[in-house]
């Protein structure tokens, strides 16, 4: 089975899901515009989070402890 990533129109989302379902396929996932911008929002920031880790790692960052960001140093 192949699987395909795609973007059509809300109005389109019902006919296209009844298509794919009567060929024998399977919807997996349904996201809306605002769901998409937050997982890619989310994405970045782990991105960002780990490409910090990787420079704490280099030495080319300073390391915190959890008690450092308590304490405000």
């Amino acid at each position: 089975m192949t699987t395909m990533t795609i973007q059509v129109p809300g109005k389109a989302k019902t006919k296209l899901s009844a298509i794919v379902k009567e060929l024998g396929g399977e919807i997996i996932s349904v996201s809306t515009d605002k769901q998409a911008a937050k997982k890619i929002r989310v994405l970045n920031e782990i991105k960002q989070g780990l490409e910090e880790v990787k420079k704490i790692e280099e030495g080319k960052a300073k390391y915190y402890s959890i008690s450092d960001i308590f304490d405000g140093k």
